[in-house]
């Protein structure tokens, strides 16, 4: 109502009442994203699985020494360890998107922000 008093037409308005819509529903995604994290129980998981999937199938890749190459028993077992490893750190990476750790994090920089607005 305050704009109308000060001559704003009705389109320009609504206009302005869609962007703010769409400023609140950007707002809230990225909060989402901020606030979402992987479940506890499924973290402990794939901890407990990365330490201890070598001790488990170190007697299978050890009885294996006989029907593949020597260095293939010393191979897979790191070759699994690094995947597994590596699977952890990407999934601790995208829980982390706003800790600007890496390249692909998202970058927000307020002090430019608040030089668009002015």
């Amino acid at each position: 109502m305050a704009l109308r008093n000060l001559g704003v037409q009705s389109g320009e308005i609504s206009r302005i009442s869609q962007y703010v819509s769409k400023m609140i529903i950007a707002f809230d995604n990225l909060k989402i994203i901020h606030a979402y994290r992987t479940p506890v129980t499924l973290r402990a998981y794939s901890k407990v699985f990365i330490y201890i999937f070598p001790i488990i199938y170190g007697p299978y890749f050890a009885s294996t020494f006989s029907d593949y190459s020597a260095r293939l028993e010393y191979v897979m077992p790191v070759l699994y360890s690094f995947i597994l490893v590596s699977l952890d750190n990407i999934q601790d990476h995208l829980e982390h998107p706003f800790d600007e750790v890496g390249e692909d994090d998202i970058r927000i920089d307020d002090r430019e922000i608040a030089g668009l607005m002015e």
